[in-house]
């Protein structure tokens, strides 16, 4: 079966037989950093450029990232931050609270709001990459916010998708007139997190506010505690079914720039790292999916979570 994504244009070949290849899903034991050597840890704050901020007992904190792609001059602009969010270097976001993860979704928008208000900047982008498959090279968990004097091509593309969308459609949102089907993993008051119907990733998630929103701003107080619920709960069916699987979190919020808020509706993506991009992704850039949406949700909605 072949698909082609709507928001980006590529091609989806789902391939379900090669996922009875015996290593597709086996993943290798993740090791961590040992403690003492650990910058994010408390008490080895020496080991980092500074504190933005931090949360009473340290329990969620903001660092200049030690190594950032982003230089701070008035060319090229930019700023580069970790959040680290939890002092307990082995603990992961699936395990935490709920009052932990409203928390967490508080010091995010706070932080993603002061950097908006910078008029050099363009673009904010909230990531979490958890696992070294994944892009980390720390273990202790941590996300990464950067702030950027430009907006990057693959959200100019999106804008221009959903634009189109809207107007071609009697001024009606892409996500709002979605049907979800047999995709939904989990929902409540205010999100759903489902699998895309043409998604790139075997058990990718996408969550989207129930109410049209398009930036990370626009969150109420409640919809911020609904948000940090389903992510985690999200999250956790993924590594209770996959254990030891890395995974990127992407949060996509409009430019500040433009007039996006009709037709652009924040989501937040979470992308399992399961196998490699090899010669055919790099050479055609199309995809390769060996589970079907349906059997995806499925297989996360029966997963047991407290």
């Amino acid at each position: 079966m072949i698909k082609r994504c709507y928001l980006t244009g590529e091609f989806v070949f789902y391939a379900t037989a090669r996922a009875k290849r015996p290593h597709s899903f086996h993943k290798p034991q993740e090791k961590s950093v040992p403690k003492q050597y650990c910058p994010f840890c408390v008490e080895n704050v020496a080991m980092t450029p500074g504190v933005i901020y931090a949360t009473e007992n340290d329990e969620i904190r903001i660092i200049p990232n030690k190594y950032p792609f982003l230089d701070k001059d008035e060319i090229d602009f930019g700023v580069h931050d970790v959040l680290v969010d939890t002092k307990e270097h082995e603990e992961r976001m699936s395990d935490f609270s709920d009052e932990r993860m409203y928390k967490l979704m508080q010091v995010i928008k706070m932080r993603f709001a002061e950097l908006e208000s910078d008029k050099r900047i363009k673009y904010v982008q909230v990531f979490k990459n958890q696992g070294r498959e994944a892009g980390a090279s720390q273990s202790h968990s941590h996300w990464q916010i950067t702030a950027l004097n430009v907006v990057p091509l693959k959200m100019e593309h999106l804008i221009g998708v959903l634009r189109n969308y809207y107007y071609e459609h009697n001024r009606k949102c892409y996500f709002c007139s979605m049907e979800f089907g047999e995709r939904v993993v989990e929902e409540n008051d205010h999100f759903v997190s489902y699998l895309p119907a043409d998604g790139k990733f075997a058990y990718g998630m996408d969550i989207l506010p129930k109410r049209h929103i398009s930036t990370l701003d626009d969150f109420t107080e409640e919809e911020l505690k609904a948000f940090g619920v389903i992510l985690r709960n999200s999250v956790k069916r993924l590594v209770t079914l996959l254990d030891g699987i890395s995974y990127n979190v992407c949060l996509y919020s409009a430019p500040i720039s433009g007039d996006n808020e009709e037709h652009f509706h924040f989501y937040a993506q979470i992308i399992p790292r399961i196998g490699h991009m090899a010669g055919f992704e790099f050479s055609t850039g199309c995809y390769i999916n060996s589970v079907l949406p349906e059997e995806g949700a499925k297989a996360l909605r029966q997963v047991e979570i407290p």
